[in-house]
């Protein structure tokens, strides 16, 4: 199992501002992400995946 602590949320987040939000849609590295989150042993990146997956869809 990988453990991740508090400070990798964070490099996440900053990963996740840093997006250009003029663009419209999603990326296929972003989904990508998603769906890696989506798979992970740790709740906090899972329950990310499938909240940013939900609005993938909705958006699509």
């Amino acid at each position: 199992m990988i453990v991740f602590n508090k400070s990798k949320y964070a490099e996440i987040g900053r990963k996740v501002r840093a997006l250009p939000t003029e663009k419209s849609g999603s990326t296929h590295e972003w989904e990508e992400l998603v769906q890696k989150m989506c798979a992970s042993d740790d709740a906090g990146l899972h329950n990310i995946g499938i909240k940013e997956l939900s609005e993938l869809k909705h958006k699509g």
